[in-house]
């Protein structure tokens, strides 16, 4: 069933590509030379749908420049300070159950939150998760100081959201407890959104932290690639060696 869901979304991202296409195209046609600035509104509207369905939608939109540095940069770190499990996680199917009954279930979320801490081998007694109806600055945040998660309510519309800001707020608990952090803020939140990446929670990110996380569909794909690549050009430098 999720596989069918996410071959529809690629067929909807393709039909909304060419509509788009079908429509610059028809204005760029018809264009009045003497209104050219009356047109401008809507082209800029539609190479920015073009260009938001591409990246968000299909994922195929190129990552740029200095993003492919900021992710090399990340991997690197993470390759030489954490081994990486090649193992893919998945939620129990109790919990599962649970959450698809009812996605504010907080003892279910609370279960979910050790289980994946649990998962990349770092002790999770001191975690708590809420959820909050009055959290409207970001979609979840994680406390250093009582080890709690909370969970907005008003950004996570679907159970998909929810367990991938559930993901990223527990992993700000794991690197903490890994030690894994760099020097900037910035870098950290990417850092968090990559580690779920790195330690197998790929599937639950790439369905529901579009459109909450600092990632795009296709800044995950290139960073997956690179991920399962990695390993390839080290053997080759070894190799050169």
């Amino acid at each position: 069933m999720r596989r069918l869901i996410d071959y529809l979304s690629y067929l909807i991202g393709f039909v909304l590509v060419g509509l788009i296409i079908y429509e610059l195209v028809n204005v760029l046609l018809n264009l009045n030379t003497g209104r050219v600035l009356s047109y401008v509104p809507d082209i800029i509207c539609y190479i920015g749908g073009l260009a938001f369905v591409l990246s968000c939608i299909l994922g195929i939109y190129p990552v740029s420049g200095a993003k492919k540095e900021l992710f090399d940069e990340i991997l690197e770190f993470l390759f030489e300070s954490e081994e990486r499990k090649e193992e893919k996680y998945k939620i129990p199917a109790e919990i599962m159950s649970r959450l698809k009954k009812d996605k504010r279930d907080e003892e279910a979320l609370y279960l979910l939150a050790k289980d994946i801490v649990s998962f990349c081998d770092v002790d999770s007694t001191d975690l708590s998760i809420k959820i909050q109806q009055d959290l409207v600055e970001a979609a979840g945040t994680y406390n250093s100081e009582t080890n709690e998660i909370n969970i907005s309510i008003a950004h996570t519309r679907t159970l998909d959201e929810e367990l991938a800001v559930v993901i990223h707020e527990c992993m700000h608990y794991i690197l903490r407890e890994k030690r894994l952090w760099l020097e900037s803020r910035e870098k950290n939140e990417f850092l968090t959104d990559i580690a779920t990446l790195y330690f197998g929670f790929d599937e639950y990110i790439n369905r529901g932290y579009i459109l909450v996380g600092y990632l795009k569909r296709n800044e995950i794909r290139y960073i997956k690639k690179m991920i399962r690549e990695y390993p390839l050009y080290e053997e080759d430098e070894t190799d050169e060696e």
